[in-house]
């Protein structure tokens, strides 16, 4: 339903990153520095909708915090991939809704956690989630992971979430993604979270344009 590319021209999403992140990050940090907050974000849509989107996110392989690894050609559901740092505040509110989100779409969609970090950091965060929610880890000392960090880390920092579709096409990112503390704040990025999903489920057009999960 999400394919953009005929199968014999597929554009990676690890290959965009490489031809077009690194003019990006120069024309953001110029904005920013200028506190120009609007061209920043104008600067990342048209990085995400030239280059990133339906791009497709190769075969990757995950530690699971309870042991053995989960490689995401296996998946057969759209997911969401949303990467933590173990030194990250998150709220209590947030793991709530993940843990909702994950009762609300099981059997649809697969969320992992992504905590770029150690074992014993990771695990002790994994705790918090049900059982619907894989949680995984990738320690940074890991040199054999460094094609993973390279596009998922060190591109867009953590932490983020990154929607993909079951046939492996990046649909969204969100950066800084998270769940206000505030309750009513928090059923709005909820519901914005939601319409995502499902348009990724269903081809559903989200009712919202341009909203993002971070409230600020």
């Amino acid at each position: 339903m999400f394919q953009a590319f005929p199968q014999e021209q597929k554009t990676y999403f690890d290959s965009q990153i490489v031809k077009y992140l690194s003019a990006y990050k120069a024309k953001s940090e110029i904005a920013i520095q200028n506190g120009d907050k609007e061209h920043a974000k104008s600067l990342f849509d048209s990085l995400f909708e030239n280059h990133l989107k339906f791009s497709y996110v190769r075969d990757i392989s995950l530690n699971k915090v309870r042991g053995g690894s989960l490689k995401t050609s296996s998946l057969d559901k759209p997911f969401l991939l949303i990467t933590k740092s173990s030194w990250e505040l998150i709220k209590r509110e947030e793991i709530n809704e993940i843990n909702r989100m994950s009762k609300m779409y099981k059997g649809q969609l697969d969320i992992i956690i992504l905590f770029w970090d150690s074992k014993t950091k990771a695990k002790a965060h994994s705790k918090d989630y049900n059982s619907n929610v894989t949680v995984t880890y990738i320690d940074e000392r890991d040199n054999n992971a460094n094609h993973i960090i390279k596009p998922f880390k060190h591109s867009f920092g953590a932490p983020a979430c990154f929607f993909i579709s079951e046939e492996k096409q990046l649909l969204k990112i969100d950066k800084k993604f998270t769940i206000p503390n505030s309750y009513n704040r928090s059923e709005v990025a909820f519901s914005a979270i939601h319409e995502k999903i499902k348009w990724m489920l269903f081809n559903d057009k989200p009712t919202n344009t341009d909203v993002i999960t971070t409230l600020q």
